[in-house]
């Protein structure tokens, strides 16, 4: 094995010899200490292997026996030395660039979220900017169980946490708690309040008692249906109070005020059709693309530009990100034009929303009893006035303390 490796790097020679004193000449390299190895006879000829170095001193003793030696094949070292000579700038940049893919494998360029549920990509982003993990860090400088615990203190719904890397790229991966259910506020009895001021068309009652009746004229707040029922004794003198959760359906006729405005001018965009498409590279922080030098040769421009870049990150053997980035920039031309509404176009947009908006009212159930509608032109546009007559259902819970004390009803 050692003597393979001398060979490989001193060089040898495959040579072939012919001639009729080759005995003679092999008894002469041997003198003059010139090593011969590997000799086999085939045919009339012998083949056996040289050093590089011992074939030159060869001619002498060549012509002295006349024999002829020929090289058949070059091993070694110094053999490959004239074809890297000849590619040096190729193998330069190959070193180069593994010495740099070398220096940045060292730092992080991507970061990845696993596992996130309720806790949102832009809280982990801010809990990260905190501790001051970010693109381009070393890292050797990230103690990862030390994160691992801030990330769990952080946020008391992360069960488990792992902070791990993959080539260049750092992934968070966490599991959260199962989601569950607000638990509900335990309320001891409610009360059901106008949402509302309007004058009450029906109500059926179902758990509680009814405070107002049909045509009544109720406020918003007001008490509709209580949740604490009186309990008589013999005299039908109040001896207690029931506690229930109010429960009715009720109806109200209320007004219902509806405004909307528009402008008489509005602006549409126009594109020119003049649209520029290229590409770049992005090397950290140094953006690299032709756009600067293509404004300054076609000069400013008064129009504006509608820009969409599609952004794309080097990577090597999937998990290797490169602070490299390479894309294209889509720039299409375009300006601003305003137009002007006619006095019908202003009025019919403006029905057109009031109707979207009566639309939605009989969708959630509201009964239009009335409407009334002005239209009111002014110097900037126009506005819409409605007065809308409805029957809607209303009444929301409350809790019975705020409103109605029990025990003093009972003292009074």
């Amino acid at each position: 094995m050692q003597n393979r490796w001398i060979r490989f790097v001193r060089g040898c020679l495959v040579i072939r010899i012919d001639g009729d004193y080759m005995e003679r000449f092999f008894n002469m390299c041997r003198m003059h200490d010139i090593d011969l190895w590997d000799i086999r006879k085939e045919q009339d000829v012998c083949m056996c292997e040289a050093y590089a170095s011992d074939f030159v001193k060869m001619p002498p003793l060549l012509r002295k026996t006349g024999t002829k030696a020929s090289v058949v094949k070059k091993r070694g070292l110094p053999f490959y030395f004239p074809f890297i000579k000849k590619r040096i700038i190729f193998f330069m940049g190959v070193i180069i660039c593994l010495a740099m893919l070398n220096y940045v494998t060292e730092y992080v360029w991507a970061i990845e979220y696993v596992g996130n549920l309720q806790v949102s990509d832009d809280e982990l982003s801010d809990f990260l900017e905190q501790e001051s993990i970010h693109y381009g860090m070393k890292k050797s400088s990230l103690n990862c169980e030390e994160k691992e615990k801030r990330l769990r203190e952080t946020f008391q719904n992360v069960t488990w946490t792992s902070i791990y890397f993959e080539g260049t790229k750092l992934f968070i991966e966490i599991k959260e708690n199962e989601k569950s259910e607000p638990v509900p506020i335990e309320i001891k009895g409610t009360d059901i309040v106008a949402n509302e001021s309007g004058t009450i068309t029906s109500i059926v009652t179902r758990n509680g008692v009814p405070k107002v009746k049909a045509g009544d004229t109720v406020e918003k707040g007001q008490v509709l249906v209580s949740g604490s029922v009186p309990v008589y004794d013999e005299s039908q003198t109040v001896v207690k109070y029931q506690i229930y959760d109010a429960d009715a359906d009720i109806y109200i006729r209320t007004p219902i005020a509806y405004k909307t405005t528009i402008s008489s001018g509005y602006p549409v965009v126009v594109y020119t059709g003049n649209r520029i498409k290229m590409g770049f590279a992005q090397i950290g922080d140094y953006h690299i693309d032709a756009m600067p030098i293509l404004d300054f040769f076609m000069g400013e421009s008064k129009n504006l530009y509608e820009t969409i870049t599609e952004k794309h990150q080097v990577v090597l053997l999937d998990n290797i990100y490169l602070p490299v980035y390479y894309g294209t920039i889509n720039r299409k031309e375009y300006y601003i034009k305003y137009f002007t509404y006619t006095e019908d176009e202003m009025k019919s947009k403006l029905s057109e929303n009031y109707e979207k908006f009566i639309l939605s009212l009989q969708e959630k159930g509201v009964q239009i009893v009335e409407k009334n509608v002005k239209m009111v032109k002014n110097s900037k546009g126009m506005d819409l006035y409605g007065d809308i007559l409805a029957i809607k259902q209303t009444g929301e819970t409350a809790a019975i303390q705020a409103y109605h004390n029990v025990d003093e009803d009972i003292e009074e």
